[in-house]
């Protein structure tokens, strides 16, 4: 059925919101900016301009605009709780940059807020919107009981991507903070969403120029004898990204988000141009996974069938979190 834009707010104009302005303006059914936010007027009028939006330095005056729906979250994490509160308590839907919030008691909250209102509240876990990944959802029950999952994300940023990742303490986690929440919405994907019984963490740090650590490795073990363990990194060059799924009948790997194996054999391949040199940063079009997002949560909003991780889901995320954050706090190397 024909449906009418909604009408969305950015907030947050920093590195990342590029890639979600470029998906907002690839879905003019789906989208339109009424307003970008950020304490700097500049560039909040520099992603404003190319819709003819408003730019704004205040949520709360964003909120009060005419039209606006809903609302994406591209700010840092400790604005994330307070930002989608406001903006579930003013009665818009929230798409909130991963993690959904600092902590599982914060993230429950919003969720039961979200379930009061009858709103949506998503959590932007970018990297479950790609074709191997929605293979292993419609596929799975085809594949066997699941036993282990492996999986491998180790990218190279040489400092600090934004300011406030030097001022994250060891104590909030780094890598594990801003880093681990994708590998982990997958993981649990794959387990079903499934609360692990017993979590365990160690972390290092090999670079001066933050607090945190930079390195990290974490086991799972759910109920039923299944495992899983993530191995993060900020430090690998050549970029190495893989997971590994352990079925009764066989064994699928995704390589480089883009490539799905079955036992070896290719069942997904990227088109042309997709993956240009998986080994380096930027060697990768991602373009792809922040529309396929948008248009996802666009369903959600409709009351559609869709794949975003939204409230008790995206709350039981950060509540695991927690949990590998508590573990890294008694077990992290430094370096």
């Amino acid at each position: 059925m024909p449906h009418e834009p909604a009408g969305i707010v950015l907030v947050g104009c920093g590195r990342i919101s590029s890639s979600h302005l470029r998906a907002i303006a690839e879905l003019p059914g789906d989208y339109r900016l009424i307003a970008a936010v950020d304490p700097d007027i500049d560039r909040a009028k520099a992603a404003a301009a190319p819709s003819g939006g408003h730019a704004l330095t205040s949520l709360e005056d964003a909120l009060t605009l005419p039209g606006v729906t809903c609302a994406l979250l591209c700010t840092p994490n400790a604005d994330h709780f307070a930002q989608a509160r406001a903006c579930l308590g003013a009665g818009v839907h929230v798409l909130v940059e991963k993690p959904l919030a600092e902590t599982g008691a914060q993230a429950r909250e919003l969720a039961e807020l979200a379930a009061r209102k009858g709103l949506v509240l998503s959590a932007g876990h970018t990297f479950r919107h790609c074709a191997p990944v929605r293979y292993l959802q419609d596929h799975a029950a085809e594949l066997g009981p699941l036993r282990a999952v492996e999986v491998s994300a180790c990218v190279f940023w040489d400092g600090p991507q934004a300011p406030w990742w030097a001022d994250i303490t060891p104590a909030e986690g780094l890598i594990v903070s801003l880093f681990a929440p994708h590998s982990l919405d997958f993981i649990q994907l794959a387990m079903n969403g499934d609360v692990p019984s017993r979590v365990h963490a160690e972390g290092a740090r090999h670079q001066s120029g933050w607090q945190g650590e930079d390195e990290a490795m974490i086991q799972l073990a759910y109920p039923g004898g299944r495992m899983a363990s993530l191995h993060l990194s900020y430090n690998q060059l050549p970029i190495h990204d893989r997971k590994v799924l352990f079925f009764e009948r066989g064994v699928m790997e995704i390589v480089h988000g883009e490539t799905l194996l079955w036992n070896g054999e290719p069942v997904i391949v990227p088109p042309p141009g997709m993956v240009t040199d998986p080994g380096r940063m930027g060697g990768r079009d991602l373009a792809h996974y922040f529309r396929n997002q948008l248009i996802e949560f666009a369903k959600a909003m409709r009351s559609e069938p869709h794949r975003c991780p939204t409230g008790e889901e995206a709350a039981q995320g950060i509540e695991l979190l927690d949990r590998v954050r508590a573990s890294l706090r008694v077990n992290s190397l430094q370096g």
